[in-house]
């Protein structure tokens, strides 16, 4: 069963600080969605995925409305359920950051097979997330050992000659 709407419209969202390019994060429900553009096929990988844009480029696909219209994509779950558009509306600026959310049909059958997917991929990241705060803090030490300077014992011997005392430390 293959869910195809029309163009949908997506509004920027307004972000703090100055964006040079737009960006396209494509998310999918359950997550875990294989992502193709269409009328390529290229495949993009798993969902969330984000895209960018560059301004130029965009411009080349403005509309009379001001809006921009960019290549599609196509969200395949592992069960086979499909959501799909043609074509994406962008409005608002150039720059910015977008949103689009691909909803897999809960009616088409083995659900159960991308909720579970859609798990192990949250359990793959949140096990990522925890080499990546180990790492982390094994650099945080490893800095500090670094930046603290090592301190070796000094030793010293003294020597008196008539009414000088000479001393040699090493």
């Amino acid at each position: 069963m293959k869910a195809t709407s029309g163009p949908l419209i997506i509004a920027a969202l307004a972000l703090g600080g100055c964006a040079s390019q737009a960006s396209l994060t494509v998310f999918s429900q359950p997550e875990g969605a294989y992502l193709t553009e269409k009328g390529t096929g290229k495949v993009y990988g798993v969902a969330p995925a984000t895209f960018v844009y560059d301004p130029a480029a965009l411009a080349n696909s403005k509309g009379a409305d001001g809006c921009f219209r960019v290549k599609g994509f196509e969200a395949r779950w592992v069960s086979g359920a499909t959501a799909a558009l043609e074509l994406i509306t962008l409005c608002g600026a150039s720059t910015g950051a977008f949103n689009i959310t691909f909803s897999r049909d809960p009616n088409f059958p083995d659900l159960e097979k991308d909720l579970q997917f859609a798990l192990q991929i949250q359990q793959t990241h949140a096990q990522q997330q925890q080499a990546r705060a180990a790492q982390d803090a094994a650099n945080a030490a490893l800095y500090r050992n670094l930046m603290v300077p090592q301190r070796r014992p000094v030793n010293c011997t003294s020597t008196q000659i008539g009414k000088t005392v000479q001393t040699n430390c090493y």
